[in-house]
């Protein structure tokens, strides 16, 4: 795999994202040997706030985009931890949201998934890319995904 730069944006349409924090940290390689570690962490709230409402000052349009040092490979860890969760569920209500991940290496799409996030207990995705090849693993299970 080329030496280049990743280019990693999160994005969510969901109106009440603000019940979540993110947090990314990854790990940029070079030969196997680390060069860059990327890390971002979106805190609206602690966990346990219990919060009614978005609160003030709050961004709705909170995406990430985050560019790293020139790298070879990328390990990429994701959290969405939900600071408040709904305190009821209506009927016919969706317990699920789409997290949309893209990860772009010197210029090329190499990664573009919508994720499944669990409104009650957030979502942990771990992306690994190497040569071209690129796994996830989410619920602990590690996923080959074929280019598409």
């Amino acid at each position: 795999m080329k030496k280049a730069p990743f280019n990693i944006s999160i994005e969510s349409d969901y109106k009440e994202l603000w019940r979540y924090n993110l947090a990314l940290i990854g790990e940029v390689a070079v030969a196997g040997e680390r060069v860059d570690v990327v890390r971002h962490l979106d805190e609206v709230a602690s966990v346990g706030d219990n919060l009614k409402v978005a609160p003030q000052g709050y961004n709705p349009n909170r995406n990430v985009e985050i560019e790293s040092a020139e790298g070879e490979s990328l390990t990429l860890y994701i959290y969405v931890v939900a600071h408040t969760i709904p305190t009821e569920v209506r009927e016919g209500e969706e317990l699920s949201f789409e997290l949309r991940v893209r990860i772009s290496h010197g210029g090329d799409m190499i990664y573009n998934r919508r994720h499944s996030v669990n409104t009650l207990s957030g979502e942990n995705i771990e992306i690994h890319i190497d040569s071209g090849e690129v796994k996830i693993r989410k619920f602990g299970r590690l996923q080959k995904i074929e280019a598409e």
